[in-house]
């Protein structure tokens, strides 16, 4: 006696779990995918139906047979659970309340299989009948006899179930997707002859077993190779999209060897994708840049995220600067199997910068110059007043030497006289000085009110001149990182702007707050308050513009420098109308402490 139909079953139920096992870690490895993952547990469910329809045949008593049965019938029904909802994936047809209620009602089924003293398939205790096959085999009788209120009602669910399903195959066919709807089409097809085979059986009008587990398996064939064509299709798609991404990507293993390059990778380095691919940086770069690359791929696999990198590569003895944003890619615990890299040439844009950079710093020089020049004819008479002390000084201490003898204590003091004065037109040309100076930034840790008096002095005689009454509010130790010309620049550019706007006051009303405090959030804050005509209110949000000015000799460029140097050194400056007159600028700075690192920076 030949035994064919068990371990053809046996087989059958293997291929299925496999397919369980194959689009289950897809949908593993690629969470998105939930059509994978109710396709796997279909499959799954179908290899364990195989298996107890196998037992079924395998009966030897009429209890063994009743329950291999009921759990036949329940795995059976399990996949019309989960079908609604693959239907609804597959085919995009988003109909969740009617998939919602197919479902319900077939699990609803499941469970009434279960608790059926028999099953759904006997109305009381059965007779084990065999039944012998064409070529000869014996087994079971599983042909249907007693068919119960409950086996017809989950027939008219699986009849529901498969209407659902035709009818989503055809609006997936007509919304375009002829491809996908042809082949579940054909896989439907199939199924539904072979399941519906079992009732012709059962009803007797043909002579043989039962077909149903063939439908499954016919299914999950046809669906497999569709579900296996489609992802093949998203992956070549992907790789599609990547190669024409003008940045350079790349993936590699955890051990530095590359996986996949896009088409911009082979044209900068002359490298194919078949040709990289097991090669390591060392195939194509110098072993130093190679192992700077290697370093900076283990950091990111370290780290388990993503990190951003300046990575410069000499390409025909020209240096390219790229910025590199490189991530790992987990597996389902968390473990990093690879690491992919999206690398943008930057080299343009960071010689653009220096040049914006030089550019912002002539501005800033040719400011500088012009407020300088504004207060020439002050700076001068501050000059005068020391040199003419100086000349006098020594033309007196002249005349004391040619005493008899000479007086020690006039010369002692005449000499203190000369030394105080020429130490104070030395402060003023060292300021002037270094307001002039265009050398590239530096910034160090500077007290802003001792700065912000240097200036005050530095217009002493401007202040004079103008009838400008100066008052001061300078708190000690404020310190900044910054470059303490610019800022003195701002503190010069805003004491200007004040005395030209306090010009048309009349005399003993122009006065002029210069205030410097701590403020909170590790801030110092600094003011600038005048007695003058005020802002327009509707100009407000406009003084900071490059170019805008009220004044008719203006360049409108003082108030944008000021704004450009303050945010180069991460602080803000804006300006308010005061409550009775005139206007107060305010500007920030971060305290020094809580500005990283030291030494010279480059705006």
């Amino acid at each position: 006696m030949k035994t064919i139909l068990l371990p053809l079953l046996y087989g059958l139920s293997g291929l299925c779990a496999y397919a369980a096992l194959h689009h289950g870690l897809v949908a593993l490895r690629r969470p998105v995918e939930r059509t994978q993952l109710l396709f796997a547990a279909i499959a799954f469910l179908v290899s364990a139906y195989i298996v107890a329809k196998a037992g079924a045949y395998q009966s030897e008593t009429a209890a063994q047979l009743v329950s291999m049965r009921r759990w036949e019938m329940s795995l059976g029904l399990g996949v019309f659970v989960i079908l609604p909802w693959f239907v609804n994936r597959y085919t995009e047809i988003r109909l969740g309340w009617f998939a919602a209620f197919l479902s319900a009602y077939m699990a609803a089924m499941v469970t009434i299989n279960q608790m059926l003293p028999y099953g759904g398939g006997f109305i009381e205790f059965p007779t084990l009948q065999f039944f012998t096959l064409p070529w000869g085999e014996t087994v079971a009788d599983l042909r249907v006899r007693q068919r119960s209120g409950w086996f017809l009602a989950a027939w008219s669910g699986l009849y529901l179930v498969m209407a659902y399903s035709v009818w989503a195959c055809v609006c997936q066919h007509r919304r375009g997707a002829r491809r996908k709807a042809v082949t579940f089409a054909f896989a439907l097809g199939l199924f539904f002859a072979l399941t519906l085979f079992n009732q012709v059986v059962n009803f007797g009008l043909v002579n043989f077993i039962h077909t149903a587990e063939f439908g499954f398996v016919a299914l999950l064939l046809v669906m497999s190779l569709g579900l296996t064509r489609e992802l093949r299709e998203s992956e070549r798609r992907m790789r599609a999209v990547l190669g024409h991404v003008p940045a350079v990507v790349y993936m590699k293993d955890t051990e530095g060897r590359y996986l996949f390059i896009n088409r911009r990778f082979e044209e900068l380095f002359q490298a194919g994708n078949d040709a990289m691919a097991g090669k390591t940086d060392h195939a194509l770069f110098p072993a130093a840049l190679a192992e700077s690359f290697r370093a900076n791929d283990k950091r990111v696999l370290e780290a388990r995220r993503p990190i951003e990198f300046e990575e410069i590569v000499d390409r025909n003895g020209a240096p390219l600067i790229y910025e590199s944003l490189k991530f790992p890619l987990l597996d389902a615990d968390g473990i990093p199997h690879a690491v992919c890299g999206v690398s943008s040439d930057v080299t343009l844009q960071r010689k653009n910068e220096e040049e914006m950079r030089l550019l912002r710093l002539s501005i800033w020089h040719a400011d500088r110059v012009e407020r300088t020049g504004a207060i020439t004819s002050s700076l001068a008479h501050e000059l005068n007043q020391p040199l003419a002390a100086i000349l006098s000084n020594a033309q007196a201490g002249l005349r004391f030497l040619d005493r008899e003898p000479p007086e020690a204590n006039e010369l002692h003091a005449i000499l203190e006289d000369i030394v105080r004065d020429d130490k104070r037109a030395s402060a003023v040309i060292t300021g002037l000085r270094a307001m002039l100076k265009r050398q590239d930034t530096h910034r160090e840790r500077i007290d802003l009110g001792r700065s912000v008096d240097e200036v005050v002095k530095l217009m002493h005689s401007e202040f004079l001149t103008r009838g400008v009454e100066i008052h001061c509010d300078l708190a000690a130790d404020c310190r900044v990182r910054a470059d303490k010309a610019q800022i003195q620049q701002v503190m010069l550019n805003l004491a200007m702007n004040a005395i030209e706007a306090m010009a048309e006051q009349p005399a003993g009303t122009r006065h002029l707050w210069l205030s410097v405090a701590a403020a909170t959030e590790g801030k110092v804050k600094a003011a600038v308050r005048d007695a003058g005509v005020g802002i327009p209110p509707e100009l407000l949000g406009k003084v900071f513009d490059g170019f805008f000015t009220t004044k008719s000799q203006g360049l409108g460029i003082g108030l944008a420098v000021c704004r450009s140097i303050l945010e180069s050194h991460g602080g803000r400056i804006w300006a308010e109308n005061n409550e009775d007159r005139g206007a107060t600028f305010y500007l920030t700075l971060p305290l020094a402490r809580e500005v990283g690192g030291a030494g010279p920076k480059s705006a």
